[in-house]
């Protein structure tokens, strides 16, 4: 989740004055910052807006941080789709990125499937690092969502339309499936090159390469 700030101040002799800021903030930032500010008496309130634009208090964000300790943050996908037409056979490359007690984790997945094209391939893998992202037990966070196929991102964001049958059932199952886990997604298209792990794997399996790793990053949580 990512937050803006609003600050309502109150010098002698001003009157109220608020002020809102364009920067958004983590939820740790953002604690931080009322928190910092509070101790001023001029201030008389601040609160923070996410996303979906519901408030948020700093007792109620103290609460929600109490509530997520247990659940993964910071969620970074990458996905790749790639697909045999000789044998219909489509392999999903599927790479998570998320943060939980303290420590940057990630999972790594393959998976084939019998579909009909390259698009589908792509939707597919979304689909299925989504899943694996609600395995986690992810919600009620944000999530960055990162591709080299521009088709599925640009039509998942609305900025293309849609006129394809298959792939309209794809995309009502991924913007059901972010709805239900109540992810708030950012979609950035990347480069084959920064796409290269679930290009590997996508890839992998189509070879007959199963893989599926979990493992714990060392560092301070960069990926």
């Amino acid at each position: 989740m990512n937050l803006k700030p609003y600050i309502e101040i109150e010098a002698k002799g001003t009157g109220p004055v608020s002020f809102f800021s364009e920067d958004w903030l983590t939820v740790p930032k953002a604690r931080m910052l009322a928190r910092e500010v509070s101790r001023f008496p001029y201030i008389k309130d601040i609160y923070f807006e996410d996303e979906k634009g519901a408030s948020w208090t700093l007792k109620e964000l103290e609460k929600l941080t109490e509530e997520l300790a247990q659940e993964p943050d910071d969620i970074t996908v990458y996905f790749d789709g790639g697909f045999d037409k000789k044998s219909g056979l489509a392999g999903l490359g599927i790479v998570v990125y998320y943060s939980l007690g303290g420590k940057r984790h990630r999972v790594r997945k393959n998976k084939s499937l019998t579909l009909q094209t390259n698009n589908e391939a792509e939707y597919a893998a979304l689909y299925e690092a989504l899943k694996e992202v609600q395995d986690l037990g992810a919600s009620r966070n944000s999530i960055t969502i990162k591709g080299d196929s521009l088709v599925v991102l640009h039509q998942l964001d609305g900025s293309w339309p849609c006129y394809d049958e298959t792939q309209n059932e794809w995309l009502d199952k991924i913007e059901a499936l972010l709805k239900s886990l109540k992810l708030t997604p950012a979609y950035e298209a990347v480069n084959r090159k920064e796409n290269q792990e679930a290009d590997d794997l996508a890839k992998k399996i189509l070879s007959g390469r199963q893989i599926e790793s979990r493992i714990t990053l060392d560092g301070n949580g960069d990926d």
